[in-house]
């Protein structure tokens, strides 16, 4: 299960982010997409901050560029998110 940290850059505040993402959580994301936790937004800037399971990040281009092309975002950033024991593993070769 690929893990990524989501942040959504919002360019004008949390409003139209906010309605954006919660058509999405209702709806359903993009075709590969599975929401495991959040949405949570941050107080010190304006963005979305999503755990999401992304298995083709093809499938992803669409509903992002379009949220960018609506002015909804600036930017976004994934992280991928590695389990604990997969470092141990890594630092102990």
């Amino acid at each position: 299960m690929p893990l990524y940290l989501a942040e959504l850059y919002l360019r004008e505040g949390y409003k139209r982010g906010y309605e954006l993402l919660n058509n999405a959580v209702t709806l359903g994301f993009p075709s590969g997409v599975t929401l495991k936790a959040g949405p949570w937004a941050s107080n010190e800037e304006a963005k979305i901050i999503l755990l999401v399971d992304i298995q083709d990040h093809s499938l992803t281009f669409s509903a992002f560029s379009g949220g960018v092309a609506q002015g909804i975002f600036s930017k976004r950033r994934l992280t991928p998110v590695v389990d604990w024991s997969v470092v141990g593993k890594t630092v102990n070769e």
